[in-house]
């Protein structure tokens, strides 16, 4: 594969050489066609093609001008900005010499190419050299910017963009697509290599655009890239409504909730009555900000204090939460259709008070699982799959079942809510949605066309 390359590329300079020898070739027959009858002397002897002062073309473009003398043996010579004579016939900047000019051949322009470069010929006279100043532009370019970057509360920052880009360009800040005003700016401060925010808080987090621009009078062109600012902050908790006490029987399950808000994002750890906890009768489910501890519960010693440690290296916090044995709720009694719609269903659900419960252990609610009879063939009766929706009494006592699709035949089973958690299932019952309302206008359409028939004939 690579000798396939290499002669591919030996053809193909084999090609530009062959073809920049017919450009030379016409250009200076074309010429001397034009000539032919003029008196050469008033003539300039040399003249450059392109024939502008002033080049621009930006790195890695490739580039040629031709130096073409009035008499066919006369020698030249290209100078390059530090006024050294280029000789060389191969390379990355070279020479191609054929009858009558003199080609400077740019393969790769680099930044060190820019600059005044002659064409001389060995001639007394004033007009026997000929210059032009070549612009040499760097595209924009953000290679050494982070995109996610850190910094610490309270502390001064500097969001880092390292722009590369000749002509250099003007760089603009955006703070989540807002502009950012650095004139006269207490707060906010644009150097050469970033923004400058002083005393960072939590608000300062979030998405910041680096805009760089720039327009000259031979181009003009932009570029931008977002980085992430993280805030680092010491923990502090996410959701203050977690409950101090939490309760669950035996046989059953319960989900104890730690969340809370740092950067880095802190590690959580939980502790039974002050020990590790140990067994196959739990799970943790972690996040980024957050941990479930999850227990199935199978005998009184699970009871007791559960304390959540949550750290990063700002800080630390702890919270207790106390899990007392609570009484499992009872199964409902009546489960039933009692509105039906073409979308939805209203449902009568019902379950007896617990005569040996207190009223902090009464339900308070039920969870209805649902799932289409297709979802239900798919899944192969497997209830993880299905939809649930939760009723609590204090909403009211309406049990809709919303966002179903007309005509369908949905499987639901019930189960009653209490603080320590949920009843049995109910048995599946099957209920079916209503027909739609377009099924119904074309029913009704049909009918008419039937009317219309009869009475023609």
């Amino acid at each position: 594969m690579d000798l396939l390359i290499v002669l591919c590329c030996l053809l193909l300079a084999q090609n530009a050489v062959a073809v920049l020898g017919q450009l030379g070739n016409a250009y200076y027959n074309s010429n001397n066609n034009n000539n032919n009858g003029n008196d050469n002397g008033n003539a300039p002897p040399l003249t450059l093609t392109p024939s502008l002062p002033l080049i621009s073309h930006f790195i890695n473009d490739s580039f040629i001008i031709f130096c073409k003398t009035v008499q066919k043996d006369m020698d030249t010579k290209w100078r390059d900005p530090n006024g050294q004579t280029r000789e060389n016939t191969k390379g990355r900047v070279h020479i191609e010499k054929k009858t009558g000019f003199l080609a400077l051949v740019f393969e790769h322009i680099s930044l060190a190419d820019k600059g005044n470069w002659t064409c001389e010929a060995d001639a007394a006279t004033q007009d026997a050299k000929k210059s032009f100043e070549l612009l040499v532009n760097q595209k924009i370019s953000f290679d050494k910017t982070e995109q996610v970057q850190s910094v610490r509360e309270g502390h001064d920052a500097m969001v880092n963009c390292f722009v590369t880009g000749e002509p250099k360009p003007e760089v603009f800040w955006l703070h989540n697509g807002e502009n950012i005003n650095t004139v006269n700016s207490s707060k906010h401060r644009r150097l050469s290599d970033g923004l400058f925010i002083k005393n960072v808080s939590q608000t300062d987090a979030g998405e910041y655009t680096c805009r760089a621009m720039r327009i000259t009078p031979t181009f003009s062109d932009s570029d931008q890239i977002t980085i992430l600012l993280r805030i680092q902050h010491k923990p502090h908790w996410f959701y203050n409504e977690t409950l101090p006490v939490q309760y669950a029987y035996i046989g059953g399950a319960v989900n104890l909730s730690c969340d809370a808000m740092g950067e880095p994002p802190p590690s959580f750890t939980w502790q039974h009555n002050g020990k590790g906890i140990v067994g196959f009768n739990h799970r943790v489910f972690f996040a980024d900000y957050g941990a479930t501890l999850q227990l199935h519960i199978r005998n009184e010693s699970q009871f007791g204090d559960y304390k959540c440690k949550v750290g990063n290296p700002l800080g630390t916090l702890e919270r207790i939460i106390k899990l007392r044995a609570g009484a499992k709720p009872t199964r409902p009694t009546r489960f039933q259709i009692k509105r039906l719609y073409t979308d939805a269903f209203e449902l009568d659900i019902r379950a007896p008070r617990m005569p040996n419960a207190t009223d902090e252990m009464q339900i308070y609610g039920y969870r209805v699982a649902y799932m289409s009879e297709s979802d239900f063939k798919y899944s192969a009766g497997n209830w993880s799959y299905a939809k649930q929706r939760d009723f609590s009494f204090h909403r009211g006592h309406r049990f809709i079942i919303s966002h179903l699709e007309a005509n369908t035949t949905y499987l639901m089973r019930v189960a009653s809510r209490n603080l320590a958690g949920l009843s049995d299932w109910s048995g599946v019952n099957i209920f079916a949605t209503a027909a739609g309302s377009t099924r119904a206008l074309m029913s009704l359409w049909t009918w008419l066309l039937l009317l219309l028939v009869l009475i023609w004939h």
